[in-house]
């Protein structure tokens, strides 16, 4: 071998020794044992919250971390290992919760709790009825309302707006007490009230009357129809209604509102404002669904084309 082979020949062995030095050493066999399992118990139940306790989990390296979960809700509570009880609340009396809690060490071995199932306790009373209802603004197609708070043990869920009588869902809340009722005629007399609903689904009595006569409008052009209606069975009863939205000469699109004809009855739960899609539910057999756009001076438009759904009611 010639004196320039025998040194090409020592330099690419340097060479491979040198990468074989270099090279990292594989790593070590991970930590796949998970911590001892977590016992769950229901330490206090109430109406709207579960107090929880577990039994101390151990693991080999020592340290560990608590997940909680509530199986109706998508959301998880992390606790440090010095903790092993828990409350959780916003929860509605007499409804049945699932609850687990999860041990997870460093390396992210998992050990799952038995699940716990607790209903939390009913709630017996309607909250008291809103009082001194006040009408404080008048516009041609909108009334706007304010209220003192009704009072309950579990809290309350939400008010419902009764106009001359009726349920109305078309309405934006303008705080904890006060609403704006929208989609009404110009140049028209309401009577208002208003009715509390409980975390436990229980209403209150209503509120006093209130009236106002909607002023008249000099805006006589109603707005383009919607168009393009489709209507999607979502499940049971429940639908979902899209449709390219309407134009007017004077509101820009976000303040148009919609309401929605089900076999040519109105209904207030579809009522929305400033989109082009809705949810509302429909009744068992053949619904015909129509939608109409009105500006804020109450001008409607015409209707959009119509859609025909055979729904199973649940």
């Amino acid at each position: 071998m010639s004196s320039n082979a025998r040194r090409k020949a020592v330099v690419g062995l340097v060479l491979v020794l040198g990468a074989l030095v270099a090279a990292p050493a594989a790593p070590a066999a991970g930590d796949r044992t998970p911590p001892s399992k977590p016992t769950l118990r229901l330490a206090e139940n109430g109406k709207t919250s579960v107090a929880l306790a577990w039994t101390r989990s151990t693991d080999n390296s020592g340290s560990v971390k608590y997940v909680v979960q509530l199986w109706q809700d998508p959301t998880t509570v992390t606790l440090p290992q010095s903790q092993t009880a828990y409350t959780w609340t916003g929860l509605r009396p007499s409804v049945q919760y699932f609850f687990s809690v999860q041990a997870v060490d460093p390396s992210g071995n998992k050990s799952t709790s038995n699940l716990l199932t607790v209903t939390t306790l009913r709630d017996g009373g309607p909250p008291t009825a809103p009082g001194n209802l006040q009408v404080t603004d008048v516009g041609s197609s909108k009334v706007s309302l304010s209220w003192d708070a009704s009072a309950d043990d579990t809290g309350i869920a939400e008010y419902q707006v009764l106009v001359n009588g009726a349920r109305w869902g078309i309405v934006s809340s303008t705080g904890p007490t006060s609403v704006t009722v929208l989609g009404l005629a110009p140049s028209t007399h309401y009577d208002f009230a208003v009715r509390a609903q409980d975390l436990g689904y229980n209403v209150s009595p209503p509120s006093g009357v209130a009236s106002a006569t909607t002023a008249a409008s000099t805006d006589t052009q109603a707005p383009t129809a919607p168009s393009d209606l489709i209507v999607y069975d979502q499940y049971c009863s429940e639908v979902l209604l899209l449709w390219t939205q309407s134009t007017d000469n004077q509101d820009p699109q976000q303040a148009i509102r919609y309401q929605v004809f089900i076999n040519g009855t109105l209904d207030t739960i579809g009522a929305t404002t400033g989109v082009g899609r809705t949810i509302t539910y429909g009744v068992d057999g053949e619904n015909t669904f129509v939608v109409r756009a009105v500006d804020s001076a109450g001008n409607v438009s015409g209707p959009s084309n119509p859609f025909t759904l055979d729904l199973d009611v649940c």
